[in-house]
């Protein structure tokens, strides 16, 4: 199958490492040109310089070069570049389906699924899980979600699936979506108690991440149900194991940025050294406006944003979003 990938970062690549050992022939869409020439010439990107990339990926700074003829679009760019980036392919793009794998939400705290609909014609599906770029590309054991109710699904699942990925199936187009947004503040905040470490009176440790992680969850699903999802999909690949992989996991950016934070780093230094995006620092802008828009009180999220972008202290949030 032809496949097109918009997205030529970690997240995008492993996809297209993936289905090229899937024996698909790939096209990827990078957007700095330099970049993709790059990774065109050496066959390596430069986010997963490990991995070498097989000939039958190919890489463009072009959409015009990436998208005709290709029977499926996988969309990975940030998510706050999927409106823009969708708008600039439409032209390119028929009605074959769009999978979603950027983790947030659009403009105005819409699913990215809506944003989709509004710039291409084809069926809209989601793809998430606890699945890290770095494992994904070398072939490690992994699980992944596929939402959507169209009459693709099962072509979708054939050509994803291998020996080492399982691919469950769901017609959750929320609850992922949600789950997949959300989870990296949880990330972050269990990064910042990291950061923090042991100190006075006993200090941050494992047993505040798990209460982190456990209390975040459910206003994950708070949010969630609020929107229209299944509460069953929190409990699943999607939620609990994306937030347990994401929470844990070395590979984590948005748990190194809320270490480096908790470590006493101003956001902004942090930020201006990655070289990749931290999807839970652009969600936790919006945390005000979530709960606004839901009329939910959601205190470990908030309590997040008043850590990285009031500066208030790890203790003094914990302190009062705990109290019973």
């Amino acid at each position: 199958m032809n496949i097109s990938i918009l997205g030529g970062g970690s997240w995008g690549t492993a996809l297209a490492i993936h289905l090229a050992r899937n024996n698909h022939k790939v096209k990827v869409w990078e957007f700095v040109a330099e970049q993709a020439q790059k990774m065109q010439e050496e066959r390596i990107c430069p986010l997963l310089p490990q991995e070498k990339l097989s000939e039958n990926i190919f890489v463009s700074s072009k959409m015009e070069e990436v998208l005709p003829g290709s029977e499926v679009i996988f969309v990975a760019v940030p998510s706050d570049k999927v409106e823009s980036s969708l708008s600039n392919a439409a032209p390119f793009i028929g009605e074959q389906p769009i999978v979603i794998c950027s983790k947030g939400f659009g403009s105005d705290l819409r699913l990215l699924s809506d944003v989709a609909r509004e710039k291409v014609k084809g069926e809209i599906y989601c793809l998430y899980g606890p699945t890290h770029a770095e494992e994904i590309c070398k072939g490690v054991f992994s699980g992944i979600v596929l939402a959507g109710t169209g009459k693709y699904r099962l072509k979708l699942r054939k050509l994803l699936r291998s020996e080492n990925l399982k691919v469950e199936l769901s017609n959750d187009v929320i609850g992922v979506q949600v789950g997949a947004a959300l989870k990296n503040l949880l990330a972050v905040f269990t990064g910042v108690i990291d950061g923090a470490g042991l100190g006075e009176n006993g200090g941050l440790g494992d047993n505040t991440k798990a209460y982190i992680m456990t209390k975040g969850l459910d206003e994950i699903k708070q949010v969630g149900v609020a929107w229209g999802a299944k509460k069953p999909t929190f409990y699943g690949l999607a939620g609990l194991g994306d937030v347990i992989v994401t929470c844990t996991s070395i590979h984590s950016r948005n748990h190194y940025v809320g270490e480096q934070v908790g470590k006493g780093r101003k956001l902004d230094e942090v930020l201006t050294e990655m070289k990749m995006v931290a999807e839970g620092i652009i969600m936790l802008r919006n945390v005000p406006l979530l709960q606004e828009k839901l009329k939910l009180k959601l205190p470990i999220m908030s309590g997040l944003y008043q850590i990285m972008v009031e500066g208030k202290s790890v203790r003094e949030v914990l302190n009062t979003i705990f109290v019973n």
